[in-house]
């Protein structure tokens, strides 16, 4: 019935999967659940601002990753971001990688268009599918931001060595820059060139910053549950080698 060397496997994942839905629950019935701010999505308002005081338009793109959890996260940003521009008459430009990505993020304009009571403000010449290929990605969106003199740039998604090159062209035109990634290895890059930027997971927490979504306030308060528990066992598992004692990693082990 189980699968020898994988039982604290499933025992971790049971564990965790019960601390979340207990905090997806309590969420749902009424619990109170605040998250701390994070500068990079409570400086949104002032990049798009900005852009209507300059007149400019504002630059957003969810990187070069297909839909993985990192874009989903940056889609969740755009949904806020768009329905702000909609409000006050900035124009939007959107650029993305990858096919299935433009689908999603045209659809998910057209929606925040909607919410904010302005569809027909909605130009999907603005959403701009620019190319699979990396550097071409790159090169597009240089060209966009530099051709458009765009106020402000938000880049939160998926990220790679093209990162750097993007936050220099936002820099160099002179726009208001949020960045975020969960590639570690980029998130160096846009701490040099961006004004704020969102660091690794805190990315997915956009959806419960913005919408304040119940559902998505109890995951997270569950995930940070889980998390403290990892941290524990690292803790007392490194307190038990240094003396010797190999009982917690022959549990984890089993």
């Amino acid at each position: 019935m189980f699968v020898a060397k994988r039982i604290f496997d499933l025992f971790a994942l049971l564990v965790s999967c019960g601390l979340i839905g207990w905090s997806i629950s309590l969420a749902v019935r009424g619990k109170k659940i605040d998250i701390r701010p994070i500068a990079g999505f409570e400086a949104m308002d002032e990049a798009i601002g900005r852009a209507a005081e300059m007149g400019k338009p504002l630059h957003f793109t969810p990187g070069f990753g297909g839909l993985v959890a990192a874009t989903f996260a940056g889609l969740e940003a755009l949904g806020y971001i768009a329905k702000k521009a909609a409000e006050y008459d900035v124009r939007l430009i959107v650029t993305v990688s990858q096919p299935e990505t433009y689908a999603v993020t045209e659809q998910v304009e057209r929606q925040a268009y909607l919410e904010a009571g302005k569809p027909e403000s909605f130009r999907p010449e603005d959403c701009r599918f620019i190319s699979p290929d990396q550097w071409a990605y790159a090169s597009g969106v240089v060209g966009v931001l530099n051709r458009e003199k765009v106020a402000s740039n938000i880049m939160i998604g998926q990220f790679a060595a093209e990162a750097l090159i993007l936050a220099e062209a936002g820099n160099t035109v002179g726009a208001v820059q949020i960045a975020g990634t969960t590639n570690a290895y980029q998130i160096p890059f846009f701490v040099v060139a961006c004004d704020y930027v969102i660091l690794g997971d805190e990315m997915f927490a956009a959806g419960a910053h913005f919408a304040k979504n119940q559902v998505h306030l109890g995951s997270l308060r569950g995930e940070d549950l889980v998390k403290v528990i990892c941290i524990g066992l690292i803790v007392v598992g490194a307190i038990l080698t240094t003396f010797g004692n190999k009982t917690l990693s022959d549990l984890m082990a089993k």
